[in-house]
């Protein structure tokens, strides 16, 4: 239980700290799979910690919708049943009321009341965590100040009655991963002493024609080639083994479960590597850990 407070905690705290932008009516996002008709009093602002974020013009209310990859439903349904009472720093949130099955098309979904209090500000709202069938999985959370709670509360549930799943198109996503690695070399760091971290010994470079460039080998001696006798059709001759160059590996992005997925492949038939991708700010993680990323020159 401490987790979902703690998110909705985070997600609170946003409430009224946006500025009014473009209206919103239907939000319909194929990334996540997701159409909802917000309030036509709701107003799109920037994304926030990797939610999309909607509030009034007054900052009575706001709606918050984020992809969540790996949600389980049936742990989710657990940690609400525990009611809940958290205190991070100067904010109490409680579950108000047990939670209750939502009613959607092609997946389901749990919801549940949920109050508070920031500071000297009290809040009140409605989680709702949703789960398709075509991997469509996401968190809505409705907020607003309880003295405007009366003017919102069937607003907000004309929203939730709205939600529907959409077919996912992962066509964007893959594109803008595509781009942001094509040419890069992607260096895990491996922690050290102190809490900092040291680049780690073999980057992983990524060119746009879809191979991934070695590093060439330091020069040393040559070493003497390897020798075969075989027949030339008229005797027994000795020759060096001629050994065929190795293809390079190839590397592309996959969905996988929702989520970006790089994966490098050795050679035919062999199994390729898989590394989930994460992008927080300008910093990119690969399978959860950080990488550092830069311009590689071993791609033609």
């Amino acid at each position: 239980m401490h987790r979902f407070i703690s998110i909705l905690s985070i997600i609170v705290l946003g409430l009224g700290c946006f500025a009014s932008t473009v209206f919103a009516a239907n939000f319909t996002d194929k990334s996540i799979g997701i159409s909802i008709d917000l309030d036509d009093e709701l107003a799109k602002q920037s994304n926030w910690r990797g939610y999309h974020v909607f509030s009034s013009a007054n900052n009575s209310a706001s709606v918050f919708i984020r992809p969540v990859y790996n949600l389980s439903l049936y742990h989710l349904r657990e940690e609400l049943k525990d009611g809940g009472f958290d205190d991070v720093g100067d904010i109490d949130l409680v579950v108000t009321d047990s939670e209750q099955n939502a009613t959607i098309n092609s997946g389901s979904g749990v919801m549940a009341p949920v109050k508070g209090r920031i500071g000297e500000h009290k809040v009140r709202g409605v989680f709702g965590a949703f789960s398709g069938f075509d991997d469509q999985k996401f968190f809505v959370i409705t907020a607003a100040r309880p003295d405007y709670w009366n003017d919102w509360d069937k607003r907000f549930k004309a929203m939730f009655e709205s939600i529907k799943f959409t077919n996912i198109d992962y066509s964007e996503m893959i594109a803008n991963w595509h781009k942001r690695l094509s040419g890069k070399s992607l260096v895990p760091n491996i922690p050290a002493a102190g809490g900092q971290g040291v680049p780690g010994p073999q980057p992983i470079n990524l060119c746009s024609n879809g191979t991934v460039a070695e590093e060439k080998p330091a020069n040393t001696q040559p070493t003497t080639p390897q020798q075969q006798t075989v027949w030339n059709g008229l005797a027994w001759v000795t020759v060096p083994v001629v050994q065929p160059p190795r293809p390079p590996a190839q590397w592309r992005i996959e969905p996988i479960r929702g989520k970006p997925t790089l994966l490098i492949r050795q050679g035919p038939g062999a199994r390729p590597e898989r590394f989930v991708l994460e992008m927080e700010g300008d910093q990119l993680s690969m399978s959860g850990k950080i990488v550092s990323i830069s311009q590689n020159k071993l791609c033609n």
